[in-house]
């Protein structure tokens, strides 16, 4: 069964990504209100809720796509530089989809120095090794979002943050993935995902946050199975 590392095991001096009273607004509208959230290099958080509920504002912010209203990011420790070591992939692939799954790692290794070996051994774990010559734009949005993943790790990223990477993936591709994440982490690199659904993640999560109406309201190792949902 996939386990996520003990929070026992962290080691206190290792690199943090920190969201201080972090708040964005749209208008009249609240999108995140002074949230606040730690992530240690090793650790794997679950961030849960309801749609409009903050997730996405959140791991936007996280990796500097979007800028907060108040309130600020920061990266310490040392593993590197925040600004070049970010991994994100949201609802939408943002992939060249003219380009073949191959093509697309090939593009990402060479702007990231780094060996294609990785990702393609990534896309033989995720069972994506049959579709690697055809474009990506004649492929499902499940196999586009496992594409998106081994992607981003292909450049080595310190931080993944992921927004439903379990979204339309079966029950055998979604443990695949997960699998992944969880090595990812177990290197010492720190993965922030957000999902709707619990059960979904709480195996591999370190912590289970859950946002609501824009706020953090509770931030928890996973529990004993069932655990009340707000958005149930």
């Amino acid at each position: 069964m996939l386990r996520p590392i003990p929070a026992s095991a962290l080691a206190p001096d290792k690199a943090v990504l920190r969201a201080s009273t972090v708040t964005k607004l749209y208008g009249g509208t609240v999108a995140l209100w002074r949230a606040d959230l730690d992530v240690r290099s090793g650790e794997l958080v679950a961030l849960l809720g309801p749609n409009a509920s903050g997730k996405t504002t959140l791991l936007r912010i996280l990796a500097g796509l979007t800028a907060p209203t108040s309130g600020r990011v920061t990266w310490t420790g040392t593993v590197g530089d925040r600004s070049h070591r970010v991994a994100h992939v949201g609802h939408e692939a943002h992939l060249y989809m003219a380009l073949t799954p191959f093509e697309n790692l090939r593009l990402t290794a060479q702007l990231a120095r780094r060996d294609i070996e990785t990702g393609l051994r990534l896309c033989e774990r995720l069972g994506l090794t049959s579709c690697l010559g055809t474009p990506c734009l004649q492929l499902s949005s499940g196999t586009l979002r496992r594409v998106a993943v081994a992607r981003a790790l292909t450049a080595d990223p310190d931080v993944l943050l992921l927004d439903e990477p379990f979204a339309s993936l079966d029950a055998a591709a979604g443990e695949a993935a997960a699998a992944v994440l969880l090595e990812f982490a177990a290197l010492g690199r720190l993965v922030v995902l957000a999902a709707h659904e619990e059960v979904v993640v709480r195996t591999i999560a370190t912590r289970l946050v859950r946002l609501y109406g824009g706020q953090i309201v509770s931030d928890d190792a996973p529990g004993p199975w069932p655990h009340a949902a707000l958005d149930a």
